[in-house]
């Protein structure tokens, strides 16, 4: 795998008990801490790592490598970054999906979001939109008229959304039945060529990242009918909420965990670097071009999103009556 040299890890002097573990790890800037990444180079993941990376190089005092390692869906990743040793050494950085959803869409997922990380802190938060094709529906320009459209015709239905199991996929779970639609989904295996169907006009609807939506919406091929987020975040376009689907409203979060049983101190160090680098004005530009919003909660903060999320989703996945996959 390609490795970049992007950020540092923290500086602490020695002295004795724990707090030599925490300067054989911090406070040399010879050691390398690892960021692992289950999505490939290039994506909104590994774009969220670089761009926090210059900006935490100060503070935390030694080389950072962002290591990416695709596979099966990102869980490769998740399970590599489980059997690591708990040395402050190995972080995972990825998203909700992961921890929240494929618990329960997987029968045998290779790790247990709850028990096998220690939540360190969210980095961004980001929201998901809900799209049409002008090509396919020209007269669709909101959510309630997409849901007459399919109302009058079932054959319009099909959605495209990031792979099966994903939190676009369970979106359009809910808006099907807030509308009192039949919605067939159409899973892609990454937002690329799901916007790209949606350009042609080979799908009529979609649920991406909000994030890889924006930047098609110059060209007139797509309309973004609303977002889910819980304010505004796009000029003119509804939140899912103001569109008369709270159901909706969701964010997603991408966030730093350390396997289980990691030190407490690597926790804080790590949290309190990646808070200040996202107070840095660069850094939050870069972020609101790509409709992200830096987070930075704490750790015991994160801990209770990452559960809450887990409990919210498992119900969801249980009412859409969908089968856990091998």
């Amino acid at each position: 795998m390609k490795r970049r040299q992007v950020l540092t890890t923290l500086g602490i002097g020695a002295i004795s008990g724990s707090r030599l573990v925490r300067a054989q790890v911090f406070g040399s800037s010879d050691r390398t801490v690892r960021i692992i990444l289950g999505f490939p180079a290039g994506g909104a993941t590994d774009a969220i790592a670089r761009i926090v990376a210059p900006h935490v190089e100060k503070p935390l005092n030694a080389k950072v490598i962002v290591e990416n390692k695709p596979g099966a869906g990102a869980r490769i990743a998740n399970t590599y970054v489980k059997a690591a040793k708990p040395d402050g050494n190995t972080l995972l950085l990825t998203s909700s999906s992961l921890m929240a959803v494929y618990p329960h869409a997987y029968k045998n997922l290779g790790y247990d979001p709850l028990r096998d990380f220690v939540p360190v802190t969210s980095v961004v938060n980001m929201e998901f939109g809900y799209v049409a094709s002008t090509a396919a529906a020209p007269k669709v320009t909101t959510l309630r008229e997409y849901v007459q459209w399919v109302k009058a015709n079932p054959l319009n239905g099909n959605y495209g959304a990031v792979g099966t199991g994903s939190i676009p996929h369970f979106l359009g779970f809910l808006l099907a039945r807030a509308g009192g639609i039949q919605l067939n989904h159409v899973p892609f295996n990454g937002g690329a060529p799901n916007l790209q169907a949606l350009n042609g006009g080979q799908i009529p609807f979609g649920i991406d990242v909000l994030a890889g939506i924006v930047p098609h919406l110059s060209t007139g091929r797509l309309r973004l009918l609303a977002t889910s987020g819980t304010e505004r975040s796009v000029p003119g376009v509804p939140t899912a909420s103001e569109a008369g689907f709270p159901d909706l409203a969701t964010e997603d979060y991408t966030g730093l965990f350390y396997p289980a049983a990691t030190p407490n101190e690597f926790v804080q160090q790590v949290q309190g670097a990646v808070k200040s680098a996202l107070q840095q004005p660069s850094v939050q530009e870069s972020f609101r071009l790509l409709t992200f919003k830096p987070s930075g909660a704490d750790s015991a903060q994160f801990t209770q999103r990452v559960n809450s999320d887990f409990y919210k989703w498992r119900k969801v996945v249980a009412d859409s009556g969908f089968k856990p996959l091998d």
